[in-house]
C-alpha cells in the first residue's frame, strides 16, 4: 500500500502455538491478545505487528527519503534488501514474540493512514529499539508516542533487565528522541564500522 493509503480497522492474523504470559495493564496504549501477535493503540495511532504481506509497504517505508539519509548512510536499499529485512523481522515475532509493528495515523473521518514502523529487535542478550517515519509525518511525535506502548511491552514479555539503542550521530531527531523517551547516555560504540551513540532503558522497579 501507498503511504496515503487508507485501510480497514479490523486486521487478521494467525496465532503461533504457545501461551503467553500475563501483562499488566499498559499505561501509554491498549494492548489486544490476537494468538501471540499484539495489536498496539494509542489515542491516535493504531499499530500492528508486521506481516508477510507488508513486502511493498516496507520498502516503500525504507526508500523515503529521510529515512534513507537517516539510517542508510544515503543509499536507498534495493527491493531484495527490504525483503531481507522483512523476513528478520518475522523470524523475530516467529522466535521471540516481539518485534515491529506497522503504524497507522487515526485520520478525523475514522480512516488510518500508513506512516511508518516501529519495533524492537534482538541485539546480543539485549534488544534494542527502532522507529522510522515517512518524512511528510516527522516532527509530529508520532515516534515517540509510538514507542511508549513497545517499551512497556518488550519489559512485559521479555526476559531482560535493559532495552538499548544505537543512533548515528548525525541523527540528530532519533538522539532528541531517545532522550525523550527516558533513555540515558552511554559511551559510543563501533558496530560493523560505524560510529553509533549507545543508550540503555533499565527495567523499572516492581
Amino acid at each position: 500500500m501507498e503511504a496515503g493509503d487508507r485501510i480497514e480497522r479490523h486486521f487478521g492474523f494467525a496465532p503461533i502455538p504457545g501461551s503467553h504470559p500475563p501483562l499488566p495493564t499498559c499505561l501509554f496504549g491498549l494492548l489486544q491478545l490476537d494468538g501471540i501477535y499484539m495489536n498496539l493503540e494509542t489515542q491516535r495511532l493504531f499499530m500492528r505487528p508486521i506481516r508477510a504481506w507488508d513486502a511493498g509497504a516496507l520498502h516503500r517505508l525504507q526508500c523515503d527519503p529521510l529515512v534513507v539519509e537517516s539510517t542508510m548512510q544515503g543509499i536507498p536499499p534495493t527491493r531484495e534488501m527490504s525483503d531481507a529485512r522483512l523476513s528478520i523481522y518475522l523470524h523475530e515475532w516467529e522466535t521471540y514474540g516481539i518485534g515491529v509493528w506497522m503504524i497507522y495515523e487515526r485520520e478525523d473521518s475514522g480512516d488510518l493512514r500508513f506512516v511508518g514502523r516501529s519495533g524492537v529487535s534482538r541485539f546480543g542478550n539485549d534488544i534494542q529499539f527502532g522507529c522510522a517515519l515517512f518524512g511528510a509525518r516527522s516532527g509530529q511525535k508520532i515516534g515517540p508516542e509510538s514507542l511508549k506502548p513497545v517499551l512497556e511491552f518488550a519489559f512485559a514479555t521479555q526476559p531482560v533487565e535493559r532495552l538499548v539503542a544505537l543512533i548515528r550521530q548525525t541523527n540528530t531527531r532519533s538522539l532528541r528522541m531517545t532522550t525523550v523517551l527516558g533513555f540515558s547516555r552511554l559511551e559510543p560504540v563501533v558496530f560493523n564500522g560505524t560510529e553509533y551513540q549507545f543508550y540503555e532503558m533499565r527495567r523499572p522497579p516492581q
